[in-house]
C-alpha cells in the first residue's frame, strides 16, 4: 500500500464534563484535542482565538530574534484536566501554556494536571486518554428584542418627501 494512502490512526479520548457525563471523542493522530472535539461536534473544549495565535519572539542566536505569529497557546478557554494515569504520557506544557493556565484559569479550576486542549496533540499512544472538562465560564449574550415594522420606514420616507 502506498504510504500516502494509509488510513489515519484513530485516537479515542474520553471527556468527562462538569456534570460527570462521559463523552467519547474520536480524533486522528496529529490533531489537537480541540480539533477532534470540533470535528465530532462536542462543544466542551473550545478556543476563542479563531485559529490564530499571538505574536512572540523566538531567540535563534545572540544576534537574531525571529518574530513568530499565530503559533502556540493563546486562550485559557480550552482548559482541561488530564487524569493522573495519563499526565506522564504527555509532553510537558511549555512556558507559554503554563503562563496562560496560571494567569487566566481560576484557581479553583486549576490543578497540576491542567493543560490546554489546543496544545494536546493526539498520538496513537494516547488512545484512551481521559480528561475532565471544567465548566466553561459564562458568556454574556445580548439579544435585540425590538422588531421594526416595514410601515415605520415607509412612513418616515413619505414624511421626508412631503417636507422637501
Amino acid at each position: 500500500m502506498f504510504r500516502w494512502c494509509r488510513p489515519a490512526t484513530s485516537v479515542n479520548v474520553v471527556l468527562v464534563d462538569y456534570e460527570g457525563h462521559r463523552h467519547v471523542v474520536q480524533g486522528r493522530a496529529g490533531q489537537t484535542l480541540r480539533q477532534a472535539c470540533e470535528m465530532n461536534g462536542v462543544p466542551y473544549v473550545k478556543d476563542d482565538s479563531l485559529g490564530g495565535g499571538g505574536q512572540f519572539d523566538a531567540v535563534r542566536s545572540d544576534f537574531y530574534t525571529e518574530s513568530l505569529f499565530g503559533e502556540g497557546a493563546t486562550s485559557p478557554q480550552s482548559h482541561v484536566v488530564v487524569s493522573n494515569e495519563w499526565i506522564s504520557k504527555l509532553p510537558a506544557a511549555n512556558s507559554k501554556e503554563r503562563h496562560i493556565i496560571d494567569t487566566y484559569v481560576p484557581a479553583e479550576d486549576r490543578s497540576v494536571n491542567s493543560r490546554l486542549g489546543t496544545e494536546i496533540v493526539l498520538q496513537k499512544e494516547l488512545d484512551g486518554l481521559v480528561v475532565a472538562v471544567p465548566e466553561a465560564p459564562p458568556v454574556d449574550t445580548y439579544e435585540y428584542e425590538h422588531e421594526y415594522e416595514e410601515d415605520e420606514y415607509e412612513t418616515h420616507d413619505e414624511d421626508e418627501q412631503q417636507h422637501a
